[in-house]
């Protein structure tokens, strides 16, 4: 029932009560009516408030609904931030690793270098003497030449066994030098009838296993090999 319907209903009703009651009570009723009629608020009112309160509670679930998706939103990029700090940490510590493995060869690289030096030192002071050696048993070839007197000979004979036995002492290891000194230090064999050419051929032979055997160049063999008449 709507309120003027109600109003129009409740019209005879006080106008009977108005009529049983005294003129004082009438006066009162109708200021108390009249007051009423002035504060009551119109439905226009009630209705805009109405509307208005839906679309606040309309704002307010949106509002919710935004802060829900913000929430989820911050939950999403606190995850890809922890994410990327693993993968910067676990970057970091590839780095270091890497870091570490290049010192490492850079260390290793540089005591290779260190140990080659070292190596090739060693190398050329092994072929230093045995170039030393090769060269001084081309000069024992050369100093026997064949009619030189006996005197000279034998002392150059001598100089070669010597020379040949020292040199088996050095290098132990080397059969073809103990075999040249053994058969130095034992008498010339049998039907030797020039201890000086034979002692020339030790001499030949020494110069050119240590010319082998040590990769020396060949300087001198022509020298030697053909060597100038006796003076």
């Amino acid at each position: 029932m709507s309120r003027r319907l109600r109003w129009l209903l409740a019209a005879p009703m006080a106008a009977l009560f108005l009529a049983a009651c005294g003129p004082d009570r009438v006066a009162e009723v109708q200021a108390e009516t009249q007051k009423l009629e002035a504060e009551r608020v119109p439905a226009s009112a009630v209705d805009g408030a109405r509307a208005e309160a839906d679309a606040a509670e309309q704002e307010r679930d949106r509002l919710r609904a935004e802060l829900a998706a913000i929430g989820a939103e911050a939950d999403s990029l606190a995850a890809r931030k922890d994410e990327l700090e693993r993968t910067l940490a676990r970057d970091d510590e590839r780095v270091a690793a890497l870091r570490s493995e290049i010192v490492s060869a850079q260390q290793a690289t540089a005591q290779e270098h260190e140990q080659a030096a070292t190596l090739d030192a060693k190398i050329a002071e092994v072929r230093g003497r045995a170039q030393f050696v090769r060269d001084q048993a081309a000069v024992l070839a050369r100093e026997l030449r064949p009619g030189d007197p006996d005197w000279a000979t034998q002392r150059r004979v001598q100089s070669v066994k010597e020379f040949v036995a020292r040199v088996a002492k050095e290098y132990p290891g080397d059969a073809v030098v103990a075999e040249l000194a053994a058969k130095s230090a034992a008498p010339p064999p049998d039907g030797a009838s020039d201890p000086g050419a034979f002692a020339r051929a030790t001499a030949l032979r020494l110069r050119d296993r240590f010319t082998s055997v040590y990769a020396l160049e060949a300087t001198g063999g022509a020298a030697v090999a053909s060597p100038p008449p006796a003076r």
